[in-house]
C-alpha cells in the first residue's frame, strides 16, 4: 500500500491547481474575511446570556429540623451531635448551589429565573423561553448530610441533582453541565476536607469559594481570524476527497487501475490506499493552514501545549473522516463508471456542508436547529469541536463529537468498501 499512497502524493505535488486550490484559496479567504470583519465574529457566540430554570422543591428549614432529630433520635453524645451539626451547616449543597448560580459571574454567561413549579420550568423549556431546568429535589440535603455525618449504617440512597435540557449538545447545555460538574467536584472536594478535620478546620473551608469556575472558559471571545481559519481548513478539507477519487476515476480509464489489479494488487489495498492519502493529505493541509495562519497573523499564538495537542487530536480524528469520504467517492466512482459522484461533491455538497457546518457565518446564530444539522457533518462536527476547545472545554467534553466523526468514518468506510468493484475493470 505504500507504494500507491506514495503515487498519490507525488501526483498531487506536480498539479499545482490542485495545491493552489487547497491551500492558496483558503489562505486568501481567510486572510479577506478576518482583515475584514475584525474581532466582532463570535462575541455573540461566547458572550449573550442565556436563561436557565431553577426549581428548588426542597424546605431548607424543615429539612435541617428534621435532620437535626434524626441525630438526636441516634442518641449521639451532646458533643458529637453538635461536632456533626457544625459540618452540616458548612456542608449544605442547596444553599451553595444557588449562591453560585445566582453570583455576578454566572450572569455572563446565564440567568437564572426562579419557579415555584418543576411544571411550568418544563412547559417553558418546551416553549423556549428557556434553555436548560436546574431541580434541586425534595430531600437533596437531607440526604447528603445523612450520607455523610451519620454512621455508615444509616447510609441511604444517594440523591442528585437534575437538569434537563432540549438540546444536550448546544452550547449552552454544555455551559450548564461545566457550571454544576465545577459544583459538583469543588462540593465533594471540599465537604470531605470539612468531614475529616471534623468541624475544626471551618474558618478554613468557609473562605473558599464554590463557586469558583475553574473549567469555564473565561477567554476572550474567538477573534474572526479564528474562526475562519478553522472555517476555510475544514471547508477546503472536504475538497480533498473528490480530488482523490477523481484521480482513481482516471487510474480507471487510464487502464491503471486495471493493471494494478492484474499485476496483483489486492483490491481493497488500492481503495485503503486512497483513504490513507486523503487522510495524510487533509492532515498536511490543515498543519499548515493553522501554522501559516499563526505564523503570519498570530492567530493561535496565545494557544499553549496542551490546547495545540488537542487540536491535533481533532484535527487526526477530522482528516480520517475525510479519507473515508474519498474512500466513498472512489468507490461510488468505480462502481458506477464516472465520476459524477466526485463533481456533485465539489461541486454542490462541500458549498452546504460548509454551510451548515457554519464555515461562512456561526448557524446557531440563525437557528439551533440549523446548528444540530450541521453538527451531522464532518466539517460542523470537527468546526464546533475546534471552537469548543478553544472557549476552554476539556477532551471529555468534546467527546461525543470525535465519537461522532470516528461513527461516520466507520460507516463511509463499511459503504465503500460493499460498493467497490473488486473484478470490474472495464
Amino acid at each position: 500500500m505504500f507504494h500507491l499512497v506514495k503515487k498519490d502524493f507525488s501526483l498531487m505535488r506536480r498539479d499545482r491547481s490542485e495545491l493552489i486550490s487547497l491551500l492558496l484559496m483558503p489562505f486568501i479567504l481567510i486572510s479577506i474575511l478576518g482583515l475584514a470583519l475584525g474581532n466582532l465574529t463570535m462575541r455573540g457566540f461566547s458572550i449573550n446570556a442565556f436563561p436557565v430554570a431553577m426549581v428548588v422543591e426542597q424546605n431548607f428549614s424543615e429539612e435541617r429540623d428534621t435532620f437535626e432529630q434524626s441525630l438526636r433520635d441516634l442518641g449521639l453524645p451532646e458533643e458529637q451531635l453538635n461536632e456533626r451539626l457544625m459540618i452540616t451547616e458548612m456542608t449544605e449543597p442547596s444553599n451553595s448551589l444557588q449562591s453560585i448560580l445566582l453570583s455576578d459571574d454566572i450572569a455572563e454567561w446565564m440567568t437564572i429565573e426562579t419557579y415555584d413549579s418543576r411544571e411550568q420550568a418544563m412547559a417553558d423549556l418546551d416553549e423556549g423561553d428557556v434553555r436548560g431546568v436546574i431541580v434541586i429535589p425534595e430531600g437533596f440535603s437531607s440526604t447528603i448530610w445523612t450520607n455523610t455525618v451519620t454512621p455508615d449504617d444509616h447510609t441511604v440512597d444517594s440523591s442528585s441533582l437534575e437538569l434537563i435540557v432540549n438540546d444536550y449538545e448546544s452550547i449552552p447545555s454544555d455551559i450548564i453541565r461545566s457550571v454544576l460538574s465545577t459544583f459538583v467536584n469543588r462540593y465533594n472536594l471540599e465537604a470531605s476536607i470539612a468531614i475529616a478535620a471534623q468541624g475544626q478546620a471551618l474558618p478554613e473551608v468557609e473562605a473558599t469559594t464554590y463557586g469558583s469556575l475553574d473549567t469555564l472558559t473565561t477567554n476572550d471571545p474567538v477573534s474572526s481570524f479564528q474562526y475562519y481559519t478553522i472555517g476555510m481548513a475544514v471547508m477546503f478539507a472536504l475538497y480533498v476527497a473528490p480530488t482523490i477519487s477523481s484521480l482513481a476515476y482516471k487510474e480507471k480509464r487510464q487502464h491503471i487501475f486495471g493493471r494494478m489489479m492484474l499485476s496483483g494488487t489486492e483490491p481493497y489495498s488500492y481503495l485503503m490506499s486512497k483513504m490513507v492519502s486523503s487522510t495524510f493529505i487533509t492532515f498536511i493541509q490543515l498543519v499548515i493552514l493553522f501554522g501559516s495562519s499563526t505564523l503570519i497573523f498570530g492567530t493561535f499564538s496565545q494557544f499553549d501545549l496542551s490546547l495545540w495537542m488537542a487540536i491535533a487530536l481533532v484535527s487526526a480524528v477530522f482528516s480520517i473522516a475525510v479519507g473515508s469520504v474519498a474512500s466513498l467517492l472512489t468507490s461510488i466512482g468505480l462502481y458506477a463508471n464516472n465520476d459524477a459522484a466526485s463533481g456533485i461533491f465539489s461541486g454542490l455538497l462541500v458549498t452546504v456542508f460548509a454551510f451548515l457546518g457554519g464555515s461562512f457565518t456561526p448557524v446557531e446564530q440563525f437557528s439551533e436547529v440549523l446548528r444540530s444539522v450541521g453538527n451531522w457533518t464532518p466539517n460542523g462536527a470537527a468546526m464546533t469541536t475546534y471552537l469548543q476547545l478553544m472557549q476552554g472545554f476539556s477532551i471529555p467534553e468534546v467527546l461525543p463529537l470525535l465519537i461522532r466523526l470516528a461513527v461516520m468514518s466507520t460507516v463511509f468506510v463499511i459503504i465503500s468498501i460493499a460498493l467497490f468493484p473488486k473484478r470490474r475493470l472495464t
